[in-house]
């Protein structure tokens, strides 16, 4: 009703971890069933997408995963979601024996620990997978901007010296044009009357 295209429902225990943490845990297959049934039976658009998502890959193995889906699948998920799948091998065994589109993700900026491997877009479509997500792709590159800023400036402040890094940031008039001023120019232009057009820019 909200206007959505879409919703992900998925088979980890509350509070849910990121795919890549150790000591996930699921909910049974049965559970899980229940909770597509229910959003399929309140599916008002029938393009109104469900994906299901299952974190059986790491406690209990591929083969799980592949078992879930396929029952997540039958009870009128539209979109099968495996995570933390840790071979180019599992991707491809998966995308083959669902009954639905598979979609996986490239976890962009985890070094740490064993993860999914990164796989161009066009290598994942051979290997059959319907759709890609990249998660934490723009959360994490904002936060490195905002890391790299702050030690410039606290450079700065600590050297009594102006540090100018202008490839750390982008220029104020790129900052506007994302953030849409030039349409919140065109409304000025639309509904201001001269006589503020003129106390404004003259």
């Amino acid at each position: 009703q909200a206007g959505l295209g879409g919703v992900m429902i998925e088979d980890q225990v509350w509070p849910k971890r990121c795919g890549h943490m150790k000591g996930k845990q699921v909910i049974s297959a049965e559970e899980m069933v229940e909770k597509i049934k229910a959003a399929a039976e309140a599916r008002r658009d029938p393009d109104f997408v469900i994906k299901s998502r299952t974190d059986a890959y790491a406690p209990y193995g591929l083969k799980e995963a592949i078992r879930r889906l396929n029952l997540y699948a039958e009870a009128g998920a539209d979109l099968l979601f495996a995570d933390a799948l840790l071979k180019e091998e599992d991707i491809a065994t998966a995308a083959r024996n669902v009954s639905k589109p598979l979609s996986v993700n490239m976890g962009f900026g985890i070094r740490s620990r064993p993860t999914t491997p990164l796989i161009a877009a066009k290598r994942l479509e051979d290997l059959g997978v319907a759709a890609v997500i990249y998660p934490r792709l723009l959360t994490s590159c904002a936060v490195q901007g905002m890391i790299n800023g702050l030690e410039t400036l606290q450079k700065s402040l600590a050297t009594g010296e102006i540090v100018e890094r202008p490839e750390l940031a982008v220029s104020f008039e790129k900052l506007n044009d994302v953030l849409g001023f030039k349409q919140f120019e065109a409304l000025e232009q639309r509904f201001l009357t001269q006589e503020q057009l003129q106390a404004k820019y003259g």
